[in-house]
């Protein structure tokens, strides 16, 4: 599964749009447009795992470490980048419910 958020050019305001899609090729053609025209900045798509909270059993995300970044180019298109990040083993197997994803978490 792959979460997803765009963000504009206030990145402190949080996500100006964000969903989640079993592809990633969906991901990226959901935010593209977005992308181009200028109404977002950036989109920051994460590969992430589902997971039952053992606190409250309700459904969260566990980031795999695999996340793709789109920015806008000088022409009027989306440059993606592919980034992966270690996943720290503690992180996956706690037993407490993982953080909610947030496009700042990859900022680690």
């Amino acid at each position: 599964m792959y979460l997803w958020s765009l963000l504009g050019t206030d990145l402190s305001a949080g996500p100006a749009s964000s969903g989640i899609t079993d592809d990633v090729a969906t991901a990226m053609r959901l935010a593209e447009p977005e992308i181009a025209n200028g109404n977002a900045f950036l989109c920051i798509i994460e590969e992430v795992t589902p997971r039952i909270s053992v606190g409250g059993l309700e459904t969260i995300y566990q980031a795999t470490g695999r996340h793709w970044i789109g920015r806008r180019t000088r022409k009027p298109g989306v440059f993606w980048e592919a980034k992966h990040r270690t996943v720290d083993p503690a992180e996956i197997y706690r037993l407490d419910a993982p953080r909610r994803w947030r496009p700042d978490m990859l900022a680690r």
